[in-house]
């Protein structure tokens, strides 16, 4: 139970960049919140395999594992599709790099640097607190 609070709250404070306003024409005129990297399809996917990974009981542990990275890295999927995306049907009317370099704020960067550390954190504690339930089974 300690291992699933302790990934969930994490994931939570891992997604709390995406409040911020992360992509837009120009501050204060066109901005467009990070909470669309999670409404798009593969955000919810994401967060859902991440439910389900950490919160299911799964007869082999290694489904639930997989099922929990591969939400963290959906997350990362789903901001990187969003950065090269969401212009093409608002601004621009096509798929570029330098726009979606010029129409990202810096926080959408902070948001994929938070994402990234979630991904390796995920890891770090999965395989830290397996161990110290191993070796204690009683935790």
């Amino acid at each position: 139970m300690k291992k699933k609070i302790i990934l969930s709250s994490a994931f939570v404070v891992s997604l709390l960049p995406m409040l911020m306003n992360q992509y837009g024409g120009l501050k204060g005129v066109q901005e467009i919140t990070g909470l669309v990297n999670l409404f798009n399809p593969i955000g919810i996917a994401a967060v859902s395999l991440f439910v389900i990974g950490v919160w299911v009981p799964f007869k082999k542990e290694i489904i639930g594992k997989v099922l929990g990275a591969l939400g963290t890295i959906g997350i990362v999927v789903s901001e990187i599709y969003e950065f090269f995306t969401w212009h093409v049907l608002t601004i621009t009317g096509e798929l570029s790099l330098q726009h979606s370099i010029r129409f990202a704020f810096p926080e959408f960067y902070i948001g994929l640097a938070v994402s990234l550390a979630m991904v390796a954190a995920y890891f770090i504690i999965d395989q830290k607190i397996s161990a110290e339930s191993i070796a204690d089974p009683e935790k």
